[in-house]
């Protein structure tokens, strides 16, 4: 006869084993599901350090894709998107840097397509007195340009560029040196959190392609996405709207002009700020620099009005595709050569 008392911890045995096998069958099905993204190329995009005075930068020595295209991105040993070079330049060397955001990073597309491989190439092709160039393409996803003067001041010494061009930005004011250790503390273990989730194909494929107005929409957990939700942009910007951009694109200007470097603005609209009759803060900014210090200014907003949408990534009014970075960098590459000739 089976009693009530012997019958309880069969119960309990039967439910442990249906739990854990149910949780084996979950691990080995996520598995399986993270094994055939990972063959369709989700889950290998960039990753990046946290930094105490960048907030973060590209890990060096990668390889991975972009999240849109699945385009090949090698970071070289120094931190930057493309092939290696010695930190060292040589006499015989031209060399160009490239500050920017994931426009000048090249966001789905392969280091041949962005602007600074292509200029890499039409300087190679057409220089006399040099015997190498070398554009080194240090735009970072979603930096700011004080993240960038912070950059160019630690880059500069090392690796003594004749020009650098400074191109877009995300428009926060927030990732500066103006922040407390403890602010920089704890968005760096965001950082560490957000890399540990890019590892993933399965985090990847449903929360950033699926879910991915719901994912824009929640990101603020990691970075703002614009810049009322900036806790210094009110703050700061209330009687000039351009006053800090203007004056962070003016320092790394400065700080160009004193080391010798030769500085060019870039300005890369998207397609809605390209057929407004109004200008953006950052377009009237870079105007009043470059007037201010002779420096100067690429605007592509007439050519994105000839050719709309033409110039971006599909559905994207705010990358450039391959065509697109082919303006780009045919005008920097006009430029460079008007100024070499003076």
């Amino acid at each position: 006869m089976v009693t009530a008392t012997s019958e309880k911890p069969r119960f309990w045995k039967r439910l442990a084993q249906n739990v854990v096998l149910s949780v084996v069958v979950f691990f080995f099905c996520a598995a399986a599901f993270e094994l055939v993204l990972r063959l369709d190329g989700y889950g290998h995009l960039e990753i990046y350090e946290p930094d105490a005075s960048l907030y973060w930068k590209l890990k060096p020595n990668q390889n991975c894709f972009t999240k849109i295209g699945h385009k090949p991105v090698h970071i070289n040993s120094q931190g930057t998107r493309g092939k290696d070079f010695q930190e060292k330049k040589e006499a015989s060397t031209l060399r160009v840097l490239c500050l920017g955001d994931s426009r000048t990073f090249g966001w789905g597309l392969s280091e041949e397509e962005t602007y600074s491989g292509l200029l890499e190439s039409s300087l190679q092709n057409q220089q006399d007195k040099f015997k190498k160039v070398e554009v080194i393409n240090a735009g970072v996803n979603a930096w700011s340009y004080p993240q960038m003067l912070v950059y160019f001041r630690q880059a500069v010494t090392r690796y003594r560029p004749d020009f650098v061009i400074l191109g877009e930005a995300n428009l926060w004011t927030q990732f500066s040196e103006n922040n407390s250790p403890e602010f920089v503390s704890k968005f760096m273990n965001r950082v560490r959190l957000k890399n540990i989730l890019r590892r993933s194909a399965i985090y990847h494929f449903v929360v950033e392609v699926k879910l991915k107005d719901f994912y824009e929409r929640n990101r603020t957990r990691f970075i703002p996405v614009d810049p009322s939700q900036d806790t210094l942009f009110k703050q700061q910007q209330k009687d000039d709207p351009e006053v800090v951009f203007r004056q962070a694109i003016e320092r790394l200007c400065h700080a160009a002009q004193n080391q010798g470097v030769k500085p060019l603005l870039l300005y890369l609209p998207s397609f809605d700020e390209a057929q407004s009759t109004n200008s953006t803060s950052v377009l009237k900014a870079k105007q009043v620099v470059s007037e201010k210090l002779g420096i100067p200014l690429i605007d592509l907003t007439p050519e994105v009005r000839a050719k709309g949408k033409e110039l971006y990534l599909e559905a994207d009014p705010v990358h450039y595709n391959s065509l697109g970075n082919q303006l780009i960098a045919r005008r920097i590459f006009e430029t460079l050569a008007s100024l070499n000739r003076q």
